[in-house]
């Protein structure tokens, strides 16, 4: 499983003593506690976090920091940014391997094909079958924007 490996991984860069990698480790541990703690609140208790969900907050981690690095770079701070960078880098080593826009752009096709999607309204369907499969592999924007504009040709 997912976390295992990232709390294994806690330990070893704690012996390293690579404080940005211990850094962005225990912030990943620390927003899977908040993903447990409010399952738990839900009542969701059949809901374990499973690999799908630490890839989700992983997805969100990066995006927050790529974000955060854009606007550093607007403010001329790109000390900050790289910072910001490294660590989406470091986040990412826990996701598979990313499709390419053309292996996306491939797979979006085929799953349209396959739900038998004609319209702008078949968009959730597609959507769903998009991140039942392909989670974590690709940005989910991205693919939304892809199915977004084969379905509205």
């Amino acid at each position: 499983m997912l976390i295992k490996k990232i709390k294994q991984d806690l330990v070893n860069h704690i012996k390293s003593g690579d404080k940005i990698k211990i850094s962005i480790t225990r912030l990943l541990i620390a927003a899977l506690k908040d993903k447990e703690i409010s399952l738990r609140n839900n009542q969701d208790f059949d809901e374990l976090i499973d690999d799908n969900m630490v890839m989700e907050i992983i997805n969100k981690m990066i995006k927050q920091r790529k974000i955060a690095a854009q606007t550093y770079e607007e403010a001329n701070r790109n000390d900050l940014a790289g910072k910001e960078l490294e660590e989406a880098q470091l986040l990412s080593h826990y996701l598979p391997s990313q499709l390419s826009e053309v292996q996306l752009k491939t797979k979006v096709e085929e799953i349209i094909k396959v739900v038998d999607a004609k319209s702008l309204r078949d968009m959730s369907k597609v959507m769903k079958v998009i991140k039942e499969n392909l989670n974590g592999k690709c940005d989910m924007q991205v693919a939304s924007n892809l199915v977004k504009s084969k379905l509205s040709e």
